[in-house]
């Protein structure tokens, strides 16, 4: 298991490491590694978040035009994002399953091809190259980075754009299931205080019930609780 943090300095290292003395886009690309490691924690747009990665990886690469494809765990469909005809190319690939994008969601990685068809819409669209990392971390694939006719070093600013996302991304993953987990911890507190007092029995004995009624009836104890705190009440005590 690979440990957030230590990602998180490798990122910014990455940044560090490329930022030579005299040379703005350097600093630029620590600033934007941040900002992106920083983005929304309250209020977390997936859609925002998207947009404005291509945007940063358009300044950053530089590139003529960035597409981003996102698949975030609670979202669907898949998330399409970039500036010019990006977005129209990235859904391109999703629609005919062929692409670096396409691939990345796939596999993990850009490599493969030929893919006759994207580089025809690609041609057709004015672009004459595409350079795609995928925005994943060990083994979560939450989607890619395209920049199209990227001048310079596309791999130096590309590649830990997209780290920083898919960290970014792993975060609000995180919490998003730590939120879950408490609502489901409060209902059920709920839920064994009310059957605890209606029927004059102990906390101890209302959630053994609970765990019971939803063993034996298949569902899940936080779905139950939630059923019994909006009113109905399947448990019966003593239990069978």
């Amino acid at each position: 298991m690979v440990h957030p943090f230590g990602l998180v300095l490798g990122v910014l290292a990455a940044g560090i490491a490329w930022t030579r003395e005299g040379d703005p886009m350097g600093t630029e690309l620590t600033d934007a590694l941040l900002e992106l490691l920083a983005h929304e924690t309250n209020g977390f747009d997936s859609n925002r978040f998207a947009q404005d990665l291509a945007a940063r990886a358009v300044v950053l690469g530089p590139a003529r035009d960035a597409g981003v494809l996102l698949r975030v765990p609670g979202d669907r469909p898949e998330i399409v994002a970039g500036t010019g005809s990006a977005p129209a190319l990235v859904r391109f690939q999703l629609e005919h399953g062929e692409g670096p994008a396409a691939e990345c969601l796939h596999s993990g990685s850009s490599s493969g091809g030929p893919w006759p068809r994207f580089s025809a819409a690609c041609a057709e669209a004015g672009y004459s190259s595409v350079h795609t990392v995928p925005i994943a971390v060990g083994g979560d694939v939450f989607g890619a980075l395209c920049l199209f006719d990227c001048g310079g070093d596309a791999e130096r600013t590309a590649r830990p754009l997209a780290r920083a996302a898919a960290l970014r991304l792993i975060q609000q993953r995180d919490l998003q299931q730590l939120r879950t987990a408490l609502d489901s911890r409060i209902v059920i507190e709920q839920a064994k205080g009310m059957l605890a007092e209606r029927y004059k029995i102990g906390v101890d004995t209302a959630f053994e019930g609970l765990r019971r009624y939803a063993r034996d009836h298949n569902q899940r104890v936080a779905d139950l609780a939630r059923a019994i705190v909006d009113g109905g009440d399947p448990v019966r005590f003593p239990p069978n």
